[in-house]
């Protein structure tokens, strides 16, 4: 089997979509993604006996990870968190807005990062984080002399027994 893909670097795009049903809706750009980090776990049992293991099993595997934003896209966060982007006002005083809801989170989205990959020319690597839920944030820090970078805590779940999908291409696809 031929190799490529096998060496990814940075994140160069994030895309979202809303899931309605399981099924997801349009692509969503999210200009300025920083971060994609996800852990893939599970608890395991022994079962002990006779002063030694006897069998051992591992539980379901869960999903958790963090999404960091270099810019502030209402439109992307809306997706990840719910909500809609009002606009009031026009050219050049237009403005953009995004109310937070005191409510518990309960809009389910995708997320696919992809990026280049350094091992042959030209190839990719694009993860597919199945059915995400916001847990924590979106958190921001408005310091003196240092950049507002939103970040997002997420729990995954499987659709259809599926977490997350990975995928090798031979030519690097841009996500649109």
């Amino acid at each position: 089997m031929a190799a490529y893909s096998e060496i990814p670097r940075g994140v160069d795009q994030l895309f979202v979509n809303v899931l309605t049903a399981d099924v997801p809706g349009s692509n969503i750009a999210v200009p300025g993604v920083r971060g994609v980090n996800f852990t893939v776990e599970s608890d395991s049992d022994t079962l002990e006996g006779d002063n030694q293991v006897i069998a051992t099993v591992r539980n379901p595997k869960s999903l958790t990870g963090s999404i960091e934003l270099g810019r502030i896209n209402l439109a992307g966060m809306a997706a990840m968190v719910g909500g809609t982007v009002g606009s009031s006002g026009s050219t050049p005083n237009t403005i953009l807005t995004l109310n937070e809801s005191s409510a518990a989170g309960t809009q389910y989205f995708q997320a696919q990062a992809n990026t280049h990959s350094q091992d042959s020319s030209g190839s990719g690597y694009r993860v597919t984080l199945k059915k995400l839920l916001v847990t924590s944030g979106p958190d921001e820090s408005m310091t003196v002399n240092e950049w507002d970078t939103p970040t997002l805590d997420f729990t995954g779940v499987a659709i259809s027994g599926v977490l997350l999908t990975r995928a090798g291409y031979e030519t690097y696809v841009a996500l649109t």
